[in-house]
Protein backbone atom coordinates (compact mmCIF):
# COMPACT_ATOMS: atom_id res chain seq x y z
CA UNK A 1 0.00 0.00 0.00
CA UNK A 2 1.61 3.56 -0.82
CA UNK A 3 1.90 5.96 1.78
CA UNK A 4 -1.02 7.90 0.24
CA UNK A 5 -3.23 5.10 0.09
CA UNK A 6 -2.52 4.37 3.99
CA UNK A 7 -3.13 8.09 4.76
CA UNK A 8 -6.59 8.35 3.23
CA UNK A 9 -7.20 5.13 5.04
CA UNK A 10 -6.49 7.05 8.43
CA UNK A 11 -8.81 9.89 7.20
CA UNK A 12 -11.53 7.86 6.09
CA UNK A 13 -11.02 5.62 9.54
CA UNK A 14 -10.91 9.21 11.74
CA UNK A 15 -14.60 10.13 9.88
CA UNK A 16 -15.83 7.12 10.56
CA UNK A 17 -15.08 7.45 14.61
CA UNK A 18 -16.43 11.38 14.07
CA UNK A 19 -19.58 9.81 12.67
CA UNK A 20 -19.90 7.65 15.95
CA UNK A 21 -19.01 10.00 18.55
CA UNK A 22 -21.41 11.85 20.38
CA UNK A 23 -19.65 14.35 22.01
CA UNK A 24 -18.82 17.68 19.65
CA UNK A 25 -15.53 18.27 20.96
CA UNK A 26 -14.24 14.83 20.08
CA UNK A 27 -16.35 14.77 16.91
CA UNK A 28 -14.58 18.11 15.83
CA UNK A 29 -10.97 16.88 17.26
CA UNK A 30 -11.67 13.18 14.73
CA UNK A 31 -12.57 15.42 12.39
CA UNK A 32 -9.66 17.74 12.50
CA UNK A 33 -7.68 14.65 12.53
CA UNK A 34 -9.19 13.63 9.21
CA UNK A 35 -8.40 16.93 7.58
CA UNK A 36 -4.84 16.26 8.65
CA UNK A 37 -4.56 13.01 7.28
CA UNK A 38 -6.36 13.82 3.54
CA UNK A 39 -3.55 17.06 3.86
CA UNK A 40 -0.53 14.49 4.51
CA UNK A 41 -1.90 12.21 1.32
CA UNK A 42 -2.24 15.40 -0.91
CA UNK A 43 1.28 16.31 -0.81
CA UNK A 44 2.66 12.84 -0.58
CA UNK A 45 1.00 12.44 -3.58
CA UNK A 46 2.59 16.08 -4.77
CA UNK A 47 5.41 14.67 -4.35
CA UNK A 48 5.35 11.76 -5.72
CA UNK A 49 3.67 14.05 -9.20
CA UNK A 50 6.71 16.11 -8.97
CA UNK A 51 9.51 13.32 -8.58
CA UNK A 52 7.88 11.45 -11.55
CA UNK A 53 7.86 14.80 -13.60
CA UNK A 54 11.63 14.86 -13.13
CA UNK A 55 12.65 11.74 -14.20
CA UNK A 56 11.13 12.73 -17.50
CA UNK A 57 13.18 15.77 -17.74
CA UNK A 58 16.48 15.77 -18.80
CA UNK A 59 19.57 15.38 -16.53
CA UNK A 60 21.16 18.80 -15.76
CA UNK A 61 24.98 18.43 -15.88
CA UNK A 62 28.23 20.28 -14.85
CA UNK A 63 27.20 22.32 -11.32
CA UNK A 64 29.18 22.37 -8.33
CA UNK A 65 30.19 19.30 -6.55
CA UNK A 66 29.68 17.17 -9.55
CA UNK A 67 32.13 14.43 -10.26
CA UNK A 68 34.62 14.60 -13.69
CA UNK A 69 33.28 10.82 -15.83
CA UNK A 70 36.91 10.53 -16.76
CA UNK A 71 38.45 10.76 -13.41
CA UNK A 72 36.25 10.76 -10.90
CA UNK A 73 37.52 13.95 -9.31
CA UNK A 74 35.15 16.19 -7.47
CA UNK A 75 35.38 19.38 -8.34
CA UNK A 76 34.06 22.60 -6.32
CA UNK A 77 34.77 25.11 -9.48
CA UNK A 78 36.41 27.63 -7.34
CA UNK A 79 39.78 28.97 -8.78
CA UNK A 80 43.04 28.75 -6.60
CA UNK A 81 45.18 31.29 -5.56
CA UNK A 82 48.67 32.25 -7.64
CA UNK A 83 51.54 30.80 -5.69
CA UNK A 84 53.54 33.75 -4.71
CA UNK A 85 57.55 33.37 -5.32
CA UNK A 86 57.92 33.84 -1.64
CA UNK A 87 55.31 31.17 -0.45
CA UNK A 88 56.96 28.77 -3.11
CA UNK A 89 60.46 28.84 -1.64
CA UNK A 90 59.03 28.21 2.32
Amino acid sequence: MHDSQRYRYNAAQCLLAAQETCQPYYRKLRLSMADSWLSLARQDEAMDNLLASQDMAAPVTGGLGLSSPSTGFVSDHRPRPALRREDRAA
